[in-house]
C-alpha cells in the first residue's frame, strides 16, 4: 500500500478554507452579516434581508425605552446607574454589528485572499502548515465563542429565573425584573404578557450584541492565524533557499523572487 500524501485539489482547497471559517460563518449568517458571493446559497442571500431589520428592531426596542427610563423616570443616582451597564453593552454591541455590515466588502476580500492561498499551495509540507494554523484558529474561535456566549446565557438565565412581587392597585403581581427597565409610558412591563415579551427581547438583544463581538474577534483570530501560517511557510522557504545558496543560478533567483512576492502578498 502506498502512503504517499498528495496536495489537495482546488475543490478540496475551498473545503479547507470553509473549514477555517466555519464557526465565524455560522455566527455571521445568524446575524445576517455574512458577505454575499455569486456562490452563496439561498439562505445566505435571504438572511440579510430578514435578519438585519429584525435584529436592529430588537436592539432598538430595548435601548430606546431604556434610555428614556434613565433620563425621564428613574429617580436617584442608583436607579439611574443600574441600567447603564446593560444599556452600554447593547449600544456597543450594535456599533460592532454596524461595523461588520459596513465592512462586508473588506471581509469578503480577506476571505477570497485566504481561498486563493489554499488554491495555490503546491507542497504537502506547506499544506500541513496551513492546516495546523487553521485548526488553531478554529480552536481559539470556539473558545472565544463559548466563553462569551456561555457567560451571556448564564447571566440571562439567572436574570430570567429571578422574580419580584409588586403591589399595584392593592393587587400583588409577580414579575421578572428587567436588566434594562423600560420607560413605563411607552411599555409597561409590569404586566403580562408585556413582561415576558420584554424578557424575550432582552435575551435576543443580548445574543445579537454578543454575536457581533464574537464575529469580530473570530475573524481577527482566523485571519491572523492564516497570516501566521503564511509567514511560517515563508520562513521554511527561506531556509531551503539558504541551504541551496551555493547553487547561484536562475532557479535560486526565481525562488527568491517568489518568496518576496508571497511576502508582499501576506503583508497586503
Amino acid at each position: 500500500m502506498s502512503n504517499v500524501k498528495h496536495v489537495p485539489s482546488n475543490a478540496d482547497s475551498k473545503k479547507h478554507n470553509d473549514y477555517s471559517l466555519q464557526l465565524s460563518r455560522w455566527f455571521l449568517i445568524s446575524i445576517g452579516a455574512w458577505p454575499q458571493t455569486r456562490t452563496s446559497s439561498l439562505i445566505e442571500r435571504l438572511s440579510p434581508i430578514v435578519l438585519i431589520p429584525m435584529w436592529s428592531s430588537v436592539v432598538a426596542i430595548i435601548t430606546i425605552p431604556g434610555i428614556l427610563y434613565v433620563f425621564l423616570e428613574a429617580k436617584g443616582i442608583q436607579m439611574k446607574l443600574s441600567p447603564l451597564v446593560p444599556l452600554f453593552h447593547r449600544i456597543m454591541g450594535f456599533l460592532n454589528y454596524s461595523i461588520l455590515l459596513a465592512r462586508g466588502k473588506a471581509i469578503l476580500e480577506c476571505i477570497k485572499h485566504m481561498e486563493e492561498d489554499w488554491r495555490v499551495v503546491q507542497k504537502i509540507e506547506d499544506y500541513e502548515v496551513m492546516m495546523k494554523h487553521a485548526k488553531m484558529g478554529r480552536y481559539m474561535t470556539g473558545v472565544c465563542a463559548t466563553f462569551m456566549q456561555g457567560s451571556a446565557f448564564l447571566f440571562n438565565l439567572a436574570a430570567t429565573m429571578k422574580t419580584v412581587t409588586l403591589v399595584i392597585n392593592n393587587v400583588s403581581t409577580t414579575i421578572h425584573p428587567l436588566s434594562c427597565p423600560a420607560y413605563r409610558k411607552l411599555i409597561d412591563a409590569r404586566f403580562s404578557p408585556a413582561n415576558e415579551i420584554m424578557i424575550t427581547m432582552q435575551v435576543m438583544s443580548s445574543y445579537i450584541t454578543n454575536s457581533s463581538t464574537v464575529c469580530i474577534c473570530s475573524l481577527a483570530i482566523v485571519f491572523a492565524m492564516h497570516a501566521s501560517g503564511q509567514l511560517s511557510m515563508l520562513y521554511t522557504w527561506f531556509n531551503e533557499l539558504m541551504k541551496n545558496n551555493a547553487k547561484r543560478n536562475c532557479s535560486v533567483q526565481r525562488k527568491l523572487a517568489s518568496i518576496v512576492k508571497h511576502h508582499l502578498r501576506v503583508l497586503w
